[in-house]
């Protein structure tokens, strides 16, 4: 019999010019039926993320130039001991992948080589894409990379939040040490973990039932979590925008990789004024829904808007530019990139706030078949922030205006 090995202690409390919003093809929306619960405890497989394995010499280097997380230390030896939340960027500073990346031990059995390797968690739909990245910038370097069969490791995501004290994720595994990694992209959100589905079929996660992948979908939308190119849009996306520095994605005191430039930049300038939020929908003929969370009904029977569809103000007359873009939803929440001083109570600065508590915002659509709207339509749309974004939020405003003050 293999010996029971832990996935660890996964606490649950661990916790210039002025540029448009960048179009890209509107997606179709998914009509699964909505989940009606989410349990406290419990576990999915991911179908929607897929790996690519990186080995050989050079591979800790080689990523090391490429992600916005650190793998080395000053002596330039490897720091990585379980996965994390990183993103390949493009030189202008754009998202092109949001990843997980997870180290795997010399000689272990994903990785037949005498050197530290990596698997690399990504949207299913862009593995072709980062490979041609990877491949790009190889050069020279002593290293082999290949996008993994699906039966090889399954992704999982598991979160506890029955006991507060937090409890150990136990898997029985074969020759290798589980993959696994906290998902810091929200407190207490859970854990990311590989294994083979008939090893997670024989030995069941403990604690937690394991359910589909709606049920995931819908927690990760409700923690106000984006993921995937989906959301995350391919080259046009900014790293601290979608929320990657509060997830603890970005490394500030890294050194150079490709598209660091912008990223730091940013990041000293103190001020993101636009985020991915969690939004609520609710019908035209209905008042503001008074929740400062969002709060998910099944039973709903609103018609989603097609991905990348503006937001704007409720005003016959208002014109100007659009408050934000629909990124996804399900039932009646969603997620949406919104300019945090129109569509929040944020500001930044005394003068740039256009929040007023009276104005409601709504998406419109027009019928287009090919764009994934297969009728017109006409949502209100109300922006959320969470406790946690707001305190980090506002923390980074206000070293902002004591740069300014001081100056």
């Amino acid at each position: 019999m293999n010996p029971r090995m832990s996935l660890g202690p996964l606490c649950s409390r661990c916790s210039k010019p002025k540029r448009q919003f960048s179009t890209f093809r509107p997606q179709q929306q998914q009509q699964s039926p909505p989940p009606n619960n989410i349990p406290l405890a419990g576990y999915a497989r991911l179908p929607t993320r897929a790996l690519i394995s990186v080995t050989g010499k050079d591979s800790t280097a080689f990523l090391q130039g490429l992600i916005t997380q650190n793998l080395l230390t000053s002596n330039s030896t490897p720091i990585p001991k379980t996965g994390f939340y990183a993103a390949f960027l493009n030189a202008p500073g754009r998202v092109l992948n949001d990843v997980f990346i997870y180290p795997v031990p010399p000689n272990d059995s994903y990785n037949g080589t005498p050197d530290l390797g990596y698997l690399i968690e990504v949207d299913k739909n862009e593995v072709s894409n980062l490979m041609k990245h990877m491949k790009k910038h190889k050069l020279r370097s002593k290293l082999a990379f290949r996008a993994m069969d699906e039966g090889e490791l399954q992704v999982f995501g598991l979160w506890n939040e029955e006991d507060t004290g937090g409890n150990d994720f136990e898997l029985q595994k074969g020759n290798s040490p589980p993959f696994t990694c906290e998902d810091t992209r929200a407190p207490g959100f859970g854990f990311r973990f590989l294994a083979p589905e008939k090893v997670v079929n024989e030995q069941p996660i403990i604690p937690g039932d394991r359910v589909d992948y709606d049920t995931y979908n819908l927690r990760r939308i409700l923690h106000g979590v984006p993921e995937g190119q989906g959301e995350i849009i391919r080259e046009s996306a900014l790293p601290l925008e979608c929320n990657m520095d509060m997830m603890g994605g970005i490394d500030f005191h890294k050194g150079c990789y490709i598209g660091q430039e912008l990223t730091i930049r940013t990041h000293h300038r103190g001020v993101v004024r636009k985020r991915i939020l969690p939004v609520q929908f609710y019908d035209v003929n209905d008042a503001v829904p008074a929740t400062e969370v969002p709060a998910y009904n099944p039973d709903s029977g609103l018609t989603l808007p097609p991905g990348g569809a503006n937001i704007s103000k409720l005003s016959k007359s208002a014109r100007g530019r659009s408050a934000g873009k629909y990124l996804s939803g399900v039932g009646n929440i969603g997620l949406a990139l919104c300019r945090l001083e129109m569509m929040t109570d944020i500001t930044f600065t005394e003068e740039s706030s256009q929040y007023s508590p009276e104005q409601e915002f709504k998406i419109s659509w027009d019928k287009d078949a090919e764009g994934g709207a297969d009728q017109a339509g006409e949502v209100k749309v109300k922006a959320l922030v969470p406790p946690w974004m707001r305190d980090f939020i506002l923390s980074g405003a206000g070293r902002k205006r004591a740069t300014e003050s001081s100056s």
